[in-house]
C-alpha cells in the first residue's frame, strides 16, 4: 500500500505549498571551525590558488569591500569590510550572496571605474582582447551589464579589437592623469608595452572607453627579454597608432621566425609623480620594478630596474608573480599583494596553501613602502589544504555527531609529492557542529603511504552497521583502492589500521582523475560501485560476490545516462548517494568538474533493465552558482534536522559548507492514491504532456509558491500538451486539482 507524505515544514521558502516536494541547499557560514586554538572566521570561504584582488562597493556601509578572482578554478570570492572582531582596523568576513552577482569570468578580472560614477567597472578576459560590464548596482543590488566585448581600440583605418594575450593581465589606470583610464598591455611579441591612451576627455570631456595606441611600437623606450634582462634606451617610429623598432632584430632574434607570447604581468606604482612598473613574467619567480624618468604620457621613459622587489622580502614564486595595489587594511594607504598568475600548478611547484602574499605600505600613497606582513592573507582564516580539498564526514569518536575528514592533493617535500589526511572532530553539538584541528596526518597516511590526490569516503562496507573507510589516490602505478574495515561496533569510536587495509583491484575502464562511489544501487544489501569518469560518464559495477568479499562486474558504461561531453573540466567529479529529504529514498547527488552540482532521482525498480534508464533531474541548484571547480562532494546531518547537508571540496583547496534546506517528508501510514509521474517528458525544453489520472485543472508555480502558468482544464487519462517557451531554465511544480481530492504534485525542470 503506499504512504501518504505528509509535510512537516518547508525550509527553502517562506510559502508552503500542500503536498509539494522540493530538493535544494544553500551557503551555510555558521559551523565554527578551529585550528591550532584560533577560530576561523571564514572557513568555508572555499581556498585559493592563484588569487587577484579588486575593491569594490558591495553593499551600503562606508568602506569598500574585496572581490578576489582565482585563475586556476575560474571562481570568483567576495568578501565584505567588517570591524576586526580579534583586533584594531578590519577584517574580510565572507559574502557568498555577492558571488552570483558578477559575470562570468576567465583568466584575469580588474575592477576600475572608467566612466568615474563612483562605482567600479569589470574589465577581464575576451577572445584576443577584453571584455567591460559597466557598474550598474542601486539599492544594495550588484549589476554588471556587459558594454564592450571585445573592447575596441583605433587602428589605422579602422578600430580594432584592443589586443591582451590571455595568459596576461595589463595595466588598467590613469597614466597619464587627465580624468580617464588608459591601458597598458603586451603586444603580441611579449616584449614592448602597447600604450593604449583613453582619449575620451581629450575628444569628449567625459571619461568613456575610447582608446587609441600611441608612442608607437616601443613605447618607453625599453625592451623587455627575459626574467632580469631589459634593453633601455630603444629609439623607435613613433608614429600614430604604430611604429616599429629602430632595430627591427632584437638581440638573439632569428630572422623569419614568428614571435612567441609567453605571459606578462604589468602594475603601475605611483613613485613621486613619476609611474614606476611592477612587471612579472610567466618563467620567472621575481618581480622586477622598472624606473621611469618621466613623463607620464607617449612620451615616457623607463631608464632602470630593480629585479628584486620590494627590496625587503621580494616576492619570489617558483612562476609568474603578479602583482596588485589596493588598500586591504582599512588605513587609507595603499598595499601591495602578490599571488602567482598559473592555470595549474606545474610540477607541483606550487604551495597553494600561502600562495597570498599581503604586504602593507608603511609609507605613504605618494612614496610607498612595502612590508611583508603574510604570505597567506585571506587564507590564513579559512580551511585551505592547498589544492583538491576532498571531504568525507562520519561519526569516528562514537559520540553521536559527525566528524570531518579532509584528504589533498599533495605537499612536495623534496623529491616526493604526498597527500594525507586531516581529522576535524566535531566537539559541537549534532544541532551546532563545532570542528576542531585534531590531526595534520590522520592515520599516517602521508607518512606512510607515497600517494598524491588522496580522496576518502566512508561507507559500510561489509554490511555490519559500522563505517568502513575506502581510499582512493593516485601512485606510481595509477589509482589505488585500500579499504579500511572498521574493526570497532556500531556507535562507538572507529578503529582503522592502515596496515590491514585491503586493497582493491583498480576496474580496467578506471584512470587517474576517475573516482569511485561505493553504494548499494541495486537494493540486494551488497555494496556496489559507480566511477565517475572525467568524460562525463558513470561506470557501474554491480556486486557479484558478498558484503566482505565483493566482486565487481560491469554493468553500464553509460549509467544514468550520462554521456561523454568531451571535456574533462565540465565532467562529473564526484557522486553521494543520499537521502537527501527524507522519503526513504536514494537521490544521486554529482558534483561536476566545472563546478555544478546537481540532484538526480533513481529509477523505482532496481532490475538491470531499470538501472540501465536516464536519471531523473530534481534540480541543478542554480541558486548556489559555482562553488569552485573539480568539486568532490560529502553528505551527512550536520544540524540534527535529520536531512543530510553538504560539504563540499574544491581545486583551491578549500571547503564549501552548503545547508540542505529541502522540503522533509515525514512518512504516515495513512493511504494516498497512486501518485506515479503523470507529465512527460521531464526534463523538458519546451512542450510538456500532461496525462492525468483524473479530471481536474493543472497550473504550473515557481517553488515560492508564485503561478506562472494559468489553470487548464485537463482530462483523466487525456494527454494534454502545455508550451513552456516563455518560462526560463529551472525547476517548478505541476499541480493537479480537483474537487473532492487532494492536490497532486510533480517537479518539472525546464532545460533549454
Amino acid at each position: 500500500m503506499k504512504k501518504l507524505f505528509t509535510l512537516c515544514f518547508l525550509l527553502v521558502s517562506l510559502l508552503s505549498l500542500a503536498q509539494s516536494t522540493t530538493v535544494g541547499f544553500r551557503y551555510d557560514l555558521r559551523p565554527v571551525v578551529t585550528v591550532n586554538g584560533q577560530t576561523l572566521l571564514n572557513p568555508w570561504a572555499g581556498g585559493l590558488n592563484a588569487a587577484q584582488y579588486s575593491t569594490i562597493r558591495l553593499n551600503n556601509d562606508t568602506r569598500d569591500d574585496l572581490v578576489v578572482f582565482d585563475r586556476t578554478t575560474r571562481k570568483i570570492t567576495t568578501f565584505v569590510a567588517i570591524d576586526n572582531p580579534t583586533g584594531s582596523g578590519i577584517a574580510w568576513q565572507h559574502a557568498p550572496q555577492y558571488e552570483l552577482r558578477f559575470p562570468a569570468v576567465y583568466n584575469w578580472m580588474l575592477l576600475v571605474d572608467y566612466d568615474k560614477d563612483g562605482r567600479k567597472d569589470l574589465f577581464t578576459h575576451g577572445s584576443g582582447s577584453m571584455r567591460v560590464f559597466r557598474n550598474e548596482s542601486a539599492n544594495n543590488q550588484v549589476t554588471f551589464q556587459l558594454v564592450a566585448d571585445p573592447l575596441n581600440t583605433e587602428g589605422f583605418s579602422s578600430r580594432l579589437p584592443l589586443y591582451v594575450s590571455a595568459s596576461d593581465i595589463p595595466a588598467i589606470t590613469d597614466y597619464d592623469d587627465d580624468g580617464d583610464i588608459d591601458i597598458l598591455t603586451f603586444d603580441p611579441t611579449g616584449n614592448q608595452i602597447a600604450y593604449q591612451q583613453n582619449m575620451s576627455m581629450e575628444r569628449t570631456r567625459k571619461p568613456n572607453l575610447d582608446f587609441k595606441r600611441v608612442g608607437g611600437s616601443c613605447w618607453g623606450r625599453f625592451q623587455k627579454e627575459f626574467c632580469n634582462d631589459f634593453k633601455f634606451g630603444i629609439q623607435c617610429d613613433t608614429e600614430p597608432g604604430g611604429g616599429g623598432l629602430t632595430d627591427p632584430k632584437p638581440p638573439g632574434s632569428v630572422p623569419g621566425a614568428r614571435p612567441l607570447h609567453t605571459g606578462n604581468t604589468v602594475t603601475i606604482l605611483n613613485a613621486d609623480g613619476k609611474k614606476d612598473m611592477l612587471f612579472g613574467f610567466v618563467s620567472c619567480a621575481n618581480l622586477a620594478r622598472l624606473r621611469s624618468n618621466g613623463p607620464n604620457n607617449d612620451k615616457a621613459a623607463y631608464v632602470a630596474f630593480d629585479s628584486l622587489f620590494p627590496e625587503q622580502n621580494p616576492v619570489l614564486f617558483p612562476a609568474f608573480p603578479a602583482a596588485f595595489l589596493e588598500d586591504v587594511d582599512g588605513d587609507g594607504l595603499t598595499d601591495l599583494l602578490a599571488s602567482p598568475n598559473v592555470d595549474i600548478n606545474e610540477n607541483q611547484a606550487f604551495d597553494f596553501r600561502a600562495s597570498s602574499w599581503f604586504y602593507k605600505n608603511v609609507g605613504t600613497n605618494q612614496k610607498s613602502n612595502f612590508r611583508l606582513v603574510r604570505k597567506d592573507f585571506l587564507q590564513n582564516d579559512m580551511l585551505d589544504l592547498g589544492e583538491r580539498a576532498a571531504p568525507a564526514l562520519a561519526d569516528l569518536d562514537g559520540d553521536g555527531d559527525a566528524d570531518m575528514v579532509v584528504g589533498y592533493a599533495g605537499i612536495q617535500s623534496g623529491s616526493e609529492y604526498r597527500a594525507g589526511l586531516w581529522y576535524f572532530e566535531n566537539r559541537g553539538t549534532t544541532q551546532n557542529p563545532a570542528f576542531v584541528l585534531s590531526s595534520t596526518d590522520y592515520l599516517d597516511v602521508a607518512k606512510t603511504l607515497n600517494l598524491s590526490n588522496i580522496v576518502p569516503s566512508f561507507v559500510d562496507i561489509d554490511n555490519n552497521g559500522s563505517v568502513d573507510l575506502l581510499l582512493t589516490g593516485n601512485g606510481a602505478r595509477g589509482v589505488e583502492m585500500r579499504v579500511l574495515v572498521n574493526a570497532s561496533p556500531k556507535g562507538t569510536a572507529a578503529q582503522y589500521n592502515l596496515a590491514r587495509a585491503t586493497i582493491w583491484p583498480t576496474p580496467s575502464l578506471m584512470q587517474l582523475s576517475d573516482l569511485p562511489t561505493v553504494a548499494d544501487i541495486d537494493r540486494d544489501g551488497k555494496p556496489d560501485l559507480l566511477i565517475s569518469k572525467s568524460n562525463g560518464t558513470i561506470l557501474h559495477y554491480r556486486n557479484a560476490g558478498t558484503a566482505q568479499t565483493p566482486t565487481f562486474q560491469l554493468q553500464n558504461q553509460r549509467f544514468g545516462g550520462f554521456t561523454d561531453d568531451g571535456s574533462a573540466y565540465v565532467g562529473v567529479r564526484s557522486l553521494v548517494v543520499t537521502d537527501v529529504n527524507g522519503d526513504q529514498k536514494n537521490e544521486l547527488i554529482t558534483a561536476n568538474g566545472d563546478g555544478r552540482v546537481r540532484i538526480y532521482r533513481f529509477p523505482e525498480g532496481t532490475d538491470a533493465a531499470s538501472l540501465s534508464q536516464p536519471l531523473t533531474l530534481l534540480d541543478s541548484l542554480p541558486a548556489i552558482g559555482l562553488p569552485g571547480i573539480s568539486l568532490i562532494a560529502a553528505a551527512a546531518d550536520l544540524d540534527g534536522d535529520q536531512l543530510p547537508d553538504l560539504m563540499l571540496g574544491s581545486q583551491a583547496g578549500g571547503l564549501r559548507y552548503l545547508k540542505n534546506v529541502s522540503e522533509k517528508i515525514v512518512i504516515t501510514a495513512s493511504p494516498e492514491e497512486p501518485v506515479s509521474p503523470w507529465a512527460f517528458p521531464n526534463p523538458t525544453d519546451r512542450y510538456l504532456t500532461v496525462r492525468p489520472p483524473y479530471d481536474g485543472q493543472v497550473d504550473v508555480l515557481s517553488l515560492s509558491g508564485q503561478v506562472v502558468l494559468s489553470a487548464q482544464a485537463v482530462q483523466a487519462n487525456r494527454e494534454t500538451q502545455f508550451d513552456l517557451a516563455n518560462l526560463p531554465d529551472g525547476t517548478y511544480l505541476l499541480r493537479l486539482t480537483s474537487q473532492n481530492r487532494p492536490a497532486q504534485n510533480q517537479k518539472i525542470v525546464v532545460w533549454k
